[in-house]
């Protein structure tokens, strides 16, 4: 959960950032899509299938939550 939710933005940040020289707006975008949570594909597909339906939808829910601050947080910093 922290790599997708901390990590994964924090290396979007750092690739968009230094890297890829992108600024303002266009790097926010980089940044919020990687903290956006995990996609609910990943429960539909476990339902489907029938593997995995508790972790799939425990990801989900997890990093929905715990998402909202961190895109809070990523706004703040970058807007």
């Amino acid at each position: 959960m922290v790599i997708k939710t901390v990590l994964h933005p924090l290396i979007a940040y750092l690739i968009g950032g230094p890297i890829l020289g992108l600024e303002g707006h266009a790097l926010l975008a980089v940044v919020v899509l990687a903290a956006l949570p995990t996609a609910q594909n990943v429960f539909g597909y476990a339902v489907r299938f029938d593997q995995g339906v508790v972790l799939g939808r425990d990801a989900a829910l997890t990093t929905t939550i715990v998402s909202v601050p961190v895109l809070i947080a990523v706004v703040a910093i970058l807007a």
